[in-house]
């Protein structure tokens, strides 16, 4: 199984909206279509590809984004435990997975760094549209190294 941990493009400021109703901005989306270009041209031959997110519209918008992308549907799965950083609850349905899927988490800081460190013993920063793909080597224990990054 692959992991690819996401974070979300740039998002607009919270003025006169809740966090989770932040959407992304007209730059954010121009960058991240690059990045999203570049982890299609990653992704070239993969067939089983999942796509999980966070509820809030920014980490919802990034990954359409993606799926329009690599044209693959439904686009995503919605995950609450995504936006409150519990990495337990997503752990849980990894092994709900076939092996050899390819795995897409859109979330935000600063749990994709906390996440990095679970799966391999090292953080990694994430800047807005940051990707890194991870080759998960076992789940019990849990052990994976980094393969790629995308920043």
């Amino acid at each position: 199984m692959k992991i690819i941990l996401v974070r979300h493009a740039k998002a607009e400021h919270t003025f006169g909206k809740t966090d989770r109703e932040r959407n992304l901005t007209s730059e954010g989306i121009r960058q991240f279509e690059t990045k999203a270009q570049a982890l299609t041209e990653k992704l070239t031959g993969q067939e089983n590809i999942v796509i999980w997110s966070s509820p809030a519209n920014r980490a919802q918008e990034t990954a359409d984004i993606i799926a329009e992308n690599l044209q693959i549907s439904p686009a995503r799965n919605v995950e609450q435990s995504i936006y409150y950083g519990d990495f337990g609850d997503l752990f849980s349905k990894f092994a709900l997975l076939d092996s050899n899927t390819t795995l897409i988490i859109v979330g935000h800081q600063p749990s994709l760094s906390y996440w990095s460190s679970y799966l391999t013993g090292n953080s990694v920063p994430y800047s807005t549209g940051d990707m890194a793909c991870f080759d998960v080597i076992s789940l019990e224990p849990l052990d994976a190294e980094l393969v790629w990054l995308i920043s």
